[in-house]
């Protein structure tokens, strides 16, 4: 049967535990292909023909009566372990198996559930509470709530998972700080229901990180029974398994076959709105809207504006979209010459073509970018600074000014994206007008990013998106001095000051102060072009709806309902 092949993380039923062992065995696994896999209808059973000639567990539990919904994700799904860096897949199943112990309030907002900055408990939590002081959160648990095995979820499993993002060997702790939390001292565990946390700072962020998915409770019986000497928080065993504190539990995770089911948990005290998911890997976004518009998977995402524009035009599928502060920006490394030169960089930043990357590339699924607090962030100050515009007249004045003169220049560009690639072109096109020959070089994804990681392209594209979209957030990792994110090398003390205070300050009036002035140091000095803030989209089957955006834009898949 060969146990790699597939994952099996508990037993629901007799049925789906020979449904697991029939989809181990069967004929076609390991040799499906992609294609094949679209095939499937969208609700399988445990005698329905799956994928490949094989039979597919039947999911849904005390909710069988609910359609389940089949999903292809925009990456495949690597790993399981919540703490460490993952495929953008891996992050919307691990999503669905881990409950944050707070959410947002939502509302409907063009057929999409969008988040608000309002932060409530969430259903596992019997109440959450902030202090006026910011310095002192309270965690109450549900007493209904469970993880999968059956086990309650206690305040003792909380702090676990609040100790394991800060001791463990993840990269949640390097984020701790933004929220004031460096030691496990500032976790206390009052009773089995109750949990306080004790940041040491006040911080506008505190509300954000709770709702992130790494704070979704760990089983820390089953991480203690997994443990080694070695790996004494069990990273290695929640790599591919799973006991889910959150909406589904792990049915079954086929690397091989690329499929992933998950059913609801019945330990789960929210509501579930249809009768489990099941993830197929369809790695060319070509296919997965072609499947989409033929009715073989209900969610597509991680298509390309192109796909995304001939999809509104089919009257069986759905676009949804929501502005999002998800920034694509041409980085200018300003230890490079002549990149070294300000007036340089301010003349490649009015020479970008902005409104024809929005029509042309993006087709209209982008808002302007402006600064990288983007029009769509909050203290975004484009109405009250000069943000750049097209204007190759100013360009070549700049140009002139700098002393530098005509000259030519690497402008790189990832492989994978088609985006960036047609961006490039219309760039270079307006760069050559005011006398900059931009050569486009195209490089396999690991060369570029190996390459940018070591501050070797003088030109490049870095997309960008931050959990929680706050500002300084966002600034901290793109411009302050000395980040490993930082590509362009810049640096500014002022800046620097800036980004550490607005980080805690928690007055509205003093933080749009504080933003308003970082995107005028950021205009002038011109470290990078803001190209576009690409929307937030999904599409799917006609027939669905309840779709969600949140602070992480990370698919959800609980709110999913199919008919009805």
């Amino acid at each position: 049967m060969g146990r790699s092949k597939i994952i099996r993380v508990r037993s629901f039923a007799v049925l789906v535990a020979l449904g697991l062992v029939a989809a181990a065995c069967g004929g076609g696994a390991g040799t499906t292909t992609t294609e094949a896999q679209g095939e499937a209808p969208a609700t399988t059973s445990a005698t329905q023909p799956a994928p490949g000639g094989e039979e597919q567990p039947e999911t849904g539990g005390p909710e069988a009566e609910a359609p389940v919904i089949v999903v292809s994700l925009s990456t495949d799904v690597d790993i399981l372990e919540p703490h460490t860096f993952r495929t953008t897949g891996a992050y919307a199943v691990t999503r669905a198996l881990y409950q944050p112990p707070a959410d947002q309030v939502f509302v409907e907002e063009g057929g999409v559930r969008v988040g608000t900055s309002e932060v409530v408990a969430s259903p596992i939590l019997e109440s959450y509470r902030v202090s006026d002081d910011g310095l002192e959160a309270t965690f109450v648990m549900n007493p209904d709530a469970r993880f999968d095995n059956g086990d309650p979820i206690t305040a003792g499993d909380l702090a676990y998972t609040f100790r394991r993002t800060i001791e463990g060997p993840g990269y949640i702790g390097l984020l701790l700080p933004f929220i004031g939390i460096e030691s496990s001292d500032q976790i206390e565990v009052v009773d089995d229901r109750t949990l306080v946390v004790r940041p040491k700072v006040a911080s506008s962020l505190f509300d954000r990180f709770m709702t992130f998915q790494v704070f979704g409770p760990i089983n820390q019986a089953v991480a203690e029974a997994n443990a080694t000497p070695d790996d004494p928080w069990a990273f290695e065993y929640f790599t591919n398994n799973a006991v889910s504190s959150g909406p589904y539990s792990l049915v079954e995770f086929d690397r091989d076959r690329g499929q992933i089911v998950l059913e609801p948990n019945p330990g789960y005290p929210g509501e579930v709105a249809n009768g489990g998911i099941i993830v197929r890997n369809i790695p060319d976004a070509e296919q997965r809207a072609l499947l989409l518009q033929r009715g073989e998977i209900d969610v597509a995402v991680g298509l390309a504006p192109r796909l995304l524009a001939q999809l509104q035009d089919d009257p069986n599928v759905n676009v949804y979209t929501a502005p999002s502060t998800r920034s694509v920006f041409l980085g200018m490394n300003v230890d490079i010459a002549p990149l070294d030169n300000k007036l340089v960089r301010q003349a490649i930043s009015y020479a970008v073509p902005y409104d024809a990357l929005l029509d042309q590339v993006m087709f209209g699924f982008a808002s302007p970018a402006g600064t990288l607090i983007p029009s769509t962030m909050e203290t975004y100050a484009g109405d009250a600074i000069d943000v750049y515009t097209t204007d190759l007249e100013r360009a070549r004045q700049l140009l002139e000014e700098s002393g530098v003169g005509e000259f030519s220049i690497e402008l790189a560009v990832p492989q994978s994206s088609k985006e960036q690639q047609q961006a490039a072109v219309l760039i270079q096109d307006n760069l050559r007008q005011i006398g900059i020959d931009a050569q486009i070089n195209v490089l396999p994804d690991a060369d570029y990013q190996g390459r940018r990681n070591n501050r070797e392209l003088p030109l490049f594209f870095h997309e960008w998106y931050s959990w929680g979209d706050d500002p300084f957030y966002q600034m901290t990792f793109l411009l302050k001095c000395g980040q490993f994110t930082n590509f362009a090398n810049y640096c500014n003390e002022e800046l620097d000051q800036i980004i550490a205070e607005g980080t805690f300050t928690t007055d509205p009036v003093k933080r749009q102060e504080l933003s308003t002035r970082a995107q005028q140091i950021m205009l002038e000095d011109a470290p990078h072009a803001w190209l576009w803030a690409a929307d937030w989209a999904v599409a799917t089957g006609k027939d669905i709806s309840g779709v969600t955006k949140d602070f992480t834009e990370v698919p959800r898949f609980e709110t999913l309902r199919k008919g009805g």
